[in-house]
Parts: C-alpha cells; structure tokens; sequence
C-alpha cells in the first residue's frame, strides 16, 4: 500500500489524538497530504503537523466545532484554504458516553447526532460540491470518503444508545449516498472494534470477546481507511477490523 494515495489530500475530523493520529500517520505513509482537524487538541494537532512537515510530508491543522452547521462549512472552508483542494475526508472524530435510553433526554439524543451522524453527513456533502466543481465530466472516483463506524451497530447493546442510535444512522448514509456519489465519490466505512478505549466516568471500557483471540490494533483499523481510500473498485461497504467481535 506505499504511496498508494499520492497526489490525495485527505482531511481527518479529530485527526490530532488516538485513533485519528493513527489514521493521519498511515494516510501520510501512504502519501497523502493531510489536512489535521482538531478543536479540543489545537497543540497537539500543531506538533503533529510540524513533525509531518520535518519529515518532507503535506500538512496543514485547521480547528473548529461540528456540533453546527456552520461549524462544519467553517471546517471544509478552512481545510480548501489551507491546502487548496480536498480530495479525501476521513469522518473520525466522535462523542462516546455511556448512557442508557432511560437515562437519556433529548438534548443528549441531540448531541451525539449532530458530531457523529450529522456533520460527516454535511462534510460528505461539501465534498461532493468541490469535487462535482472540479471534476465535472469524471466517469472514475477522483475522490473517497470513509466514515469510522462501531462494530456494536451489527448487534444489541445496551447502555450507550444516543451513541450506537448516531453511528447506525451514519452506517445508513454511508450505503445509501454511496449510490448518488458515484461515480466521483466513494464512500464506504470501517467499524472497528475495540483498540484504544475508550475511558468513562466509571472507568475504562471493557474490551468485549474477539472471535480470533485478539484484539484489533489502530495500525490495523488505520490500514483499512487507507485501503478503502485507494480502492476505486470499492464503495458502500462496511468493513468490520474488530477480530470478529461483532459475530459473536
């Protein structure tokens, strides 16, 4: 997969920290300048790009919140001012708590469909617009997007349903816009299972079974962007990195 995405720049939401980090080292082995979106980890995403750069690569931090409209279109704009075009967004950065329905009122439903359902919807859709403006006649994908999923949408779970209800949401658009992105577009996601995990206020998440004995890693989840992000043969898959977790 070397230098599979050259000539790509690819923005990752929470591209500074945890598995967006991961991510952004990958796309950048791989080639690809990135732009680095980060809001809460402004410094990091500043070190990480700095240290992309001494090695000779493409990067470029840009900030902002995704919980709005205007939020979002902040982010693309700023991105397409940065690094002149965009022709790959990675939809990573997301809200995780652990809360179950009864527990749950609107404004926490609100929440967690507006970062993790609505703004990759919205960024999608931006990128959409820039790549039918550049590329009006393309009858091949000039460009790929892939959406971080959860591999608890292939099976019940209780007690983080504002969550799961989100990344389920965004699981149906990345099948369902799939078809009207095409032929221009791919669009397709990775549900990971459990790698870096999460820590909430009653401690570290468990990590759950894996059917092949071990967990997934971030490299691996990381690989699996980058290889959904070159395949121009791809698109409206969901591909499960979780060591089987979500079969069993």
């Amino acid at each position: 997969m070397s230098h599979c995405l050259d000539n790509r720049i690819v923005l990752v939401t929470g591209g500074a920290v945890r598995m967006g980090r991961v991510i952004v080292d990958a796309l950048v082995g791989a080639g690809a300048g990135v732009v680095v979106h980060a809001r809460h980890s402004q410094a990091a995403g500043d070190a990480l790009v700095a240290g992309i750069r001494e090695r000779g690569g493409r990067a470029w931090r840009v900030s902002g919140a995704l919980e709005t409209p205007d939020g979002v279109a902040g982010v693309f704009r700023d991105a397409l001012a940065a690094a002149g075009r965009v022709d790959g967004l990675v939809n990573n950065a997301a809200l995780f708590a652990r809360q179950s329905l009864a527990a749950s009122d609107a404004a926490a439903f609100e929440q967690f469909w507006r970062v993790n359902a609505l703004a990759p919807m919205l960024l999608t859709r931006l990128l959409a617009e820039h790549i039918a403006a550049k590329h009006p006649q393309a009858t091949t994908p000039v460009a790929g997007v892939v959406n971080l999923l959860d591999q608890r949408i292939a099976q019940p779970c209780d007690g983080c349903l504002p969550y799961l209800v989100s990344k389920s949401a965004l699981a149906a658009f990345t099948t369902s816009a799939a078809v009207e992105l095409a032929p221009r577009i791919t669009l397709n996601a990775v549900a990971p299972g459990a790698a870096l995990l999460p820590v909430t206020a009653t401690g570290r998440e468990p990590a759950g079974s894996a059917l092949l004995g071990k967990q997934c890693t971030p490299e691996q989840i990381a690989e699996a962007v980058v290889f959904l992000l070159a395949s121009p043969s791809i698109t409206g898959q969901i591909l499960y990195v979780d060591g089987g977790q979500h079969l069993v």
